[in-house]
């Protein structure tokens, strides 16, 4: 295994990190371009994805942390909509306050005495008006709790009627808008406060869903992330609930209409007034907006579970695994990982343990199928493991540092490891290969051939990203290099 040392991990990681700042340059003719690119993620990575539970037994598999990253993705993609919708920021009232200034422009003559100027006027941007966009987000989130708590119930009774007397449950019963699934997921995070939350409302039902993975894959848009509901659940989801299929674009067309009564309350959403609201009453955007606002408090912890996840989708996003040439082997590696830290658990039970990021990843994917997640953890640990996002800094590096150590004493592997796309593409081609190749006598010059033909791929995969970015053809294939 000398291509997996440190070492050669190292400079191939330092290479790669040169080669990608210059990708948009030095690597743009180097492909041919054509629309019809290879699927990337490649669609074998889903393969075995099903609607069923797969119970209580089951570590969360490949294809299911795959989508959970094409959900993290989707979740990103959408909050920068929301940030960014010039609609919203006229639905909720936001405007820049800009500054008119007046000032001196010369005429630019070299001789001082020749110089003349005239009185502009200038108009300066306002530097806050981007911090205030972002408080849409809050209000965006505000208003999908209550959303939540719609379908949730909706969910619920329906299952009770098919557990009680065999009533139909619709095909995608457990497909929410991608608002209510924010909040739901955040909360599932949060095992003995969504299971709390569950008892009080007499939500039985829910707490022993399978998170539905496969519908999840299916509603999202691998090229843009979006995400879109079957025109038939969004049909019952108006019926059953009067829910919008997506709050997003349900705001911003109220600002279609300047009577509508939905905008005139969502300019004043963020204000502390008393006085009852009495137009549009009988609009159900008008009735989930009036219940944000005065729920706010009763909601508030639903929408700092959410706000608490943002770091992990923003990383999730940054490392883009679900892009990555590798992502089959850091998917594989993840759960072997995972697998290894909840055994921790079991042998010592009194030590706090920090998961690494791709650990983590696998342990919110295993926490969406909530009483699977409890069953699975109470028999291999020997108790229940609760899933606490509210941990402050100080104690995460010390539980973390914990299990650095015990991972290493214990298995005798490194618990903290490079996962970007050049180290994880060169411990898949490792894996590939074997031990008998890599010792061979010709093994130095397979190394360096395998070096180079990872980091041409790996380049190859980070084109298309970039491509895909700024709207350009994407390239055909990494094996179709030209050359230098």
């Amino acid at each position: 295994m000398a291509l997996a040392s440190p070492s050669n991990l190292l400079s191939l990681h330092n290479a790669g990190s040169k080669i990608t700042s210059a990708l948009p340059f030095r690597f743009a003719m180097r492909y041919d371009y054509n629309p019809k690119v290879t699927a990337i993620p490649d669609l074998a990575l889903f393969d075995g994805l099903s609607p069923d539970d797969p119970g209580p037994k089951a570590l969360p598999t490949l294809a299911e942390c795959a989508v959970h990253l094409e959900m993290l993705e989707a979740f990103q993609a959408l909050r920068q909509k929301v940030i960014h919708s010039k609609k919203l920021d006229q639905a909720f009232g936001m405007e820049p306050n800009r500054k008119t200034v007046y000032r001196k422009v010369w005429n630019g003559a070299r001789r001082r005495k020749n110089r003349t100027y005239t009185i502009d006027k200038f108009v300066l941007k306002d530097a806050d008006f981007a911090g205030k966009r972002k408080e849409k987000w809050t209000y965006f989130l505000q208003i999908a709790a209550v959303r939540f708590h719609a379908w949730i119930r909706v969910v619920n009774r329906c299952l009770k009627d098919h557990d009680a007397n065999g009533a139909p449950v619709p095909r995608y019963l457990l497909l929410p808008p991608l608002d209510t699934l924010i909040i739901w997921h955040a909360y599932l995070l949060n095992c003995d406060d969504f299971k709390s939350y569950c008892a009080v409302q007499n939500l039985h039902h829910v707490q022993q869903i399978a998170f539905p993975w496969a519908d999840i894959h299916n509603a999202i848009d691998r090229e843009n992330w979006s995400y879109t509901l079957p025109s038939e659940q969004s049909a019952w989801l108006r019926e059953n609930g009067n829910l919008d299929a997506s709050l997003i674009d349900a705001l911003s067309e109220t600002t279609t209409n300047r009577k509508n009564p939905a905008w005139h309350l969502l300019k004043e959403f963020n204000s502390m007034t008393k006085t009852p609201w009495t137009e549009g009453l009988a609009d159900p955007l008008v009735q989930t907006i009036l219940n944000a606002r005065s729920t706010r408090g009763a909601n508030e912890a639903l929408v700092n579970n959410v706000s608490r996840q943002v770091v992990f989708v923003d990383k999730m996003h940054g490392h883009r695994w679900i892009r990555s040439p590798a992502v089959h082997g850091t998917l594989r590696r993840a759960v072997d990982r995972y697998d290894k830290f909840l055994h921790l658990f079991r042998l010592y039970p009194g030590t706090f343990l920090v998961p690494t990021l791709d650990v983590d990843l696998v342990w919110h994917t295993h926490q969406c199928s909530a009483e699977d997640y409890r069953q699975f953890v109470t028999e291999r640990v020997g108790r229940f493991i609760n899933h606490d996002d509210k941990i402050g800094r100080g104690t995460l590096d010390f539980g973390f540092t914990s299990a650095e150590e015990w991972y290493r004493v214990t298995f005798g592997e490194q618990y903290q490891v490079c996962l970007c796309w050049s180290c994880e593409a060169i411990l898949e081609a490792v894996d590939k290969m074997g031990d008998d190749v890599l010792a061979k006598e010709d093994s130095e010059a397979l190394i360096r051939d395998l070096s180079v033909r990872v980091e041409r791929e790996v380049n190859y995969y980070r084109e298309v990203e970039t491509a895909r970015r700024l709207g350009k053809n994407l390239p055909v294939g990494w094996n179709h290099h030209k050359g230098t």
